[in-house]
């Protein structure tokens, strides 16, 4: 026999119990679909395949490694047991005499009791339930680790039980399970970013915009005047300097030192994890303070080196504008999400290539290291970004050509760009077949394709800059 205090509950044609299970309790009694169902037939099957890689990986690690676990009510079929519900008279304790004429109380607490031989599995929750078993299993060697006390955690179970009367019982289940996940939406990444306090980069990206002159706003956070926290992608009639997706983006690219990349995160080489588990177990303050003041340091060098950043955002994102040398409106390709982007991935190319330690970086080594960028071409009406980032093409509904940023083969554009801008600063000198490869290169990715003419006058303006910048 097994008893459970109940929260007693209805909602359409399915009768539920809310209850507590200990991890012991879980992993004991709650098994798979396939242990209590045959479900060799694709018609019968009733649960998705079990995916270890993110029981190991994901959950027993988060469970291992997290003091502040916490996960949403497994929701757990119920198959024979005689389940019976005993209410308890709420109103009849002293306590509640208030409310002695609201039977609802009567009719939801109470003990949900089944005679043991019952059949539990689990509808939603399989991958946390197999996480809970995990760790249990004390022969498993992923339990090395695992918190003391865990097999007493209290989890929070949605117990469901069939009505006497219920003769499409498969049908039934499938669609509570097709239910559950296909209604279940994931947060979006910008709130992710906005509430995460495990993840390092989007504390760090917080804090910018709470303490950093350049980013920080006078009203809520929210409100920034400086960074969309709605969305990712940003409109010429947009006030905002870039997104807060983007901004993380950034941040992550900034401090992917050399040595983070190859061994780690984390203040010591004996903690260091790799990106994926650091970004899901917060660290020490003094190390986040530490990636902070690293951080101040380069978006710093990036605003003293490149004035243009400073500019307003509703005059730097014209498309239509086919400026003049002079003109205070432009088309800026620092203003847009890909261009950001490129201009991160730069930066800490420079960063590594230019210091003589990246890994322990100083104010003066990081200015030189990125000095020259100021000085480079980012307006998109100009060689080489012209038909290269933004690109002509027919809009839908609207036969007119209109300038547009370019989404085409995008990871491949970037690359090219990048690499005009290592030859063009100096980073990678090029022998004459090198960079006649690198002109073929950027040429045969224009949109629309333009004539040799057209091509040699654009790749001229960009040999004239090179020549500026490095000579």
């Amino acid at each position: 026999m097994n008893i459970y205090p109940a929260l007693h509950s209805r909602m359409g044609s399915f009768t539920y119990y809310t209850v507590k299970m200990s991890a012991r309790e879980l992993s004991e009694s709650v098994k798979y679909a396939e242990d209590v169902h045959d479900d060799h037939l694709l018609d019968e099957a009733i649960q998705r395949k079990l995916k270890r890689n993110r029981v190991d990986k994901d959950i027993v690690e988060y469970l291992k490694h997290q003091p502040d676990r916490f996960f949403s009510s497994i929701v757990v079929a119920a198959l024979d047991g005689n389940p019976m519900f005993y209410p308890v008279q709420v109103t009849e304790d002293p306590h509640f005499v208030i409310f002695r004429d609201d039977q609802r109380l009567n009719e939801s607490f109470g003990v949900l009791k089944f005679d043991g031989t019952q059949k539990y599995y689990a509808l939603d929750g399989q991958h946390r339930l197999a996480a809970i078993k995990t760790l249990i299993d004390r022969s498993n060697a992923s339990t090395d680790g695992a918190p003391e006390g865990f097999e007493d955690d209290e989890f929070s179970v949605i117990v469901i039980v069939p009505s006497q009367q219920v003769s499409d019982f498969m049908q039934k289940y499938r669609r509570l399970f097709t239910s559950l996940n296909r209604y279940a939406k994931r947060t979006d990444q910008s709130t992710n970013i906005i509430m995460d306090e495990d993840d390092t980069f989007a504390i760090l990206t917080r804090r910018l915009l709470t303490v950093h002159d350049f980013f920080r706003s006078s009203g809520r956070q929210r409100e920034s005047r400086r960074i969309n926290t709605e969305k990712k992608n940003l409109t010429g009639k947009e006030p905002h300097f870039t997104s807060l997706e983007t901004l993380y983006e950034i941040n992550t690219e900034l401090l992917s030192s050399p040595q983070r990349k190859s061994t780690g995160w984390g203040p010591t080489s004996a903690e260091a994890v790799d990106l994926e588990t650091f970004k899901r177990f917060r660290p020490s303050e003094e190390y986040i303070d530490q990636l902070f003041a690293e951080l101040t340091m380069y978006w710093n060098a990036l605003l003293d080196e490149i004035p243009d950043l400073h500019r307003d955002p509703l005059l730097m994102r014209i498309h239509e504008m086919d400026e003049q040398e002079g003109e205070a409106e432009t088309d800026h390709l620092l203003f847009w999400p890909i261009g950001q982007q490129m201009l991160a991935e730069f930066a800490r190319e420079l960063l590594d290539n230019r210091q003589l330690n990246p890994d322990i970086p100083d104010t003066d080594s990081v200015k030189l290291a990125l000095q020259g960028l100021g000085q480079l071409e980012w307006r998109l009406h100009q060689a080489p970004w012209r038909f290269l980032f933004l690109i002509k093409k027919p809009r839908e509904k609207d036969p007119q050509q209109k300038w547009t940023m370019r989404n085409e083969t995008r990871k491949e554009v970037i690359r090219c760009g990048r690499r005009l801008q290592q030859w063009i600063i100096g980073v990678d000198e090029l022998d004459d077949q090198g960079v006649e490869d690198l002109k073929t290169l950027w040429g045969s990715m224009l949109i629309p394709a333009q004539s040799g003419e057209q091509q040699n006058e654009m790749w001229a303006q960009v040999e004239r800059m090179k020549f500026e910048i490095s000579g």
